[in-house]
């Protein structure tokens, strides 16, 4: 939660760290399912540990996209 609170710039516009962590994961979860390693020293471990999910590959996908819909205001009980 702490990286919801600080800015990262991004091609020269400010964004969110959180935001933009939360988004980078869900497409590196949806490469390793694929069969693609997303860099060389990607873990889906660290995926896990940082957001504090467990679960399969497909769990940890789901689960961060409705937190991602939750953020945009897209849910609202989740």
């Amino acid at each position: 939660m702490r990286d919801w609170e600080k800015p990262i710039m991004i091609n020269g516009k400010e964004s969110c760290r959180g935001y933009y962590n939360l988004v980078v994961s869900i497409r590196d979860l949806k490469l390793w399912r694929g069969g693609i390693r997303p860099h060389r020293l990607w873990k889906i471990t660290d995926v896990k540990r940082y957001f504090g999910i467990s679960g399969n590959v497909d769990k940890c996908i789901a689960t961060l996209e409705t937190a991602l819909r939750q953020v945009k205001g897209e849910e609202e009980n989740v």
